[in-house]
């Protein structure tokens, strides 16, 4: 009878073990694909900034503005963070192929970026073709990421289904290549990033034409204010947004003489990005921007707003304001 006993505790406990096993290779496995998703939305984050400057279609003005250079860099500069998270990901044994593979699309979106921000520069002068090859070069390199990033993918959910693990949200996808318009079409990015433009974008003085008029908008001093909370941004000075605020209210006003229409304001930052178009501007009068933010909580960003000169502007110093904010 004892011996009997014996044999039943024997057999309980090897259950118990077993189970224990069983329920910390299910953590590893969600704990991952967690920690997956939270790169991939910042990914995307870094994605749509990327390519609503692209998309903006402002011209050969814009692509030789050592701000757009600026944003291209501050975009690969938070790709090597992502990239340093997505090669810290412990990953179960069973997905130690599709997590190489993850590590390599996220070097290459990088690298690719980086190699845009050192072209983008170029694209107006007389070196503009080589320039553009380039970065169409790196268009490919990023379809390239996203075409390795979805075949890991696929291994993973593979093995999920092999180890009986179901998770609610799924294997996170992560594209960084817009489908549309079509980057991988020459014809498109030479486009973007050359003069003609993907999309319709703002002015420059190079549309300028002399009407004898004065012509400027500015910043108003203290008309930026983070919505729906109303907090007010600090040149200079740092504030924290509250959970739902998700836009920028900029105000600002036209101090020339001649009316103005088709004015944009952007905002940048790390992760941070969105523009908006105020349709008019009367001579004197201001008007509002309201731009829609997203950002990472808890992340701390310094955040650009810009008003683009409008064509034939005498004073472009008070166009653009830096602010730190927290999320």
């Amino acid at each position: 009878m004892f011996l009997l006993g014996a044999i039943v505790m024997l057999i309980l406990v090897v259950i118990a073990i077993r189970g224990c096993l069983n329920a910390r290779k299910d953590r590893s496995f969600k704990n991952y694909v967690s920690d997956l998703s939270s790169i991939t939305v910042t990914e995307k984050q870094i994605s749509d900034q990327l390519f609503d400057i692209l998309d903006g279609g402002n011209g050969n003005q814009a692509a030789e503005d050592i701000g757009l250079q600026n944003e291209v860099q501050s975009a690969a500069g938070s790709a090597q963070d992502l990239l340093d998270r997505a090669q810290d990901l412990n990953a179960p044994s069973e997905l130690d192929g599709a997590q190489q593979q993850i590590a390599l699309a996220f070097e290459l979106r990088h690298d690719a970026l980086e190699g845009i921000a050192a072209q983008v520069g170029k694209t107006g002068g007389s070196n503009a073709g080589k320039a553009e090859q380039a970065i169409y070069t790196q268009m490919k390199v990023l379809s390239a990421s996203d075409i390795l990033y979805a075949r890991a993918q696929d291994q993973i959910e593979d093995e999920l289904a092999n180890q009986g693990i179901t998770i609610d949200e799924g294997v996170p996808s992560s594209r960084f290549l817009p489908e549309d318009p079509n980057y991988l079409d020459p014809a498109v990015t030479k486009a973007a990033v050359s003069g003609a433009g993907v999309g319709t974008g703002g002015t420059s003085n190079a549309d300028c034409e002399n009407d004898g008029q004065t012509h400027g908008v500015g910043l108003v001093d203290g008309g930026a204010t983070l919505q729906p909370s109303g907090t007010a941004l600090i040149a200079g000075g740092s504030v924290t947004a509250s959970a739902d605020d998700d836009s920028i209210d900029v105000q600002v006003q036209n101090q020339g003489e001649a009316d103005e229409s088709g004015v944009e304001v952007k905002v940048s930052g790390d992760g941070v990005s969105g523009q908006d178009t105020i349709d008019s501007i009367a001579a004197g009068a201001t008007e509002t921007a309201s731009v829609p933010i997203k950002a990472t909580a808890g992340q701390t960003v310094e955040i650009t707003v810009e008003v683009t000169p409008v064509p034939c502007e005498q004073v472009e110093e008070n166009n653009t304001a830096t602010y730190s904010v927290t999320f």
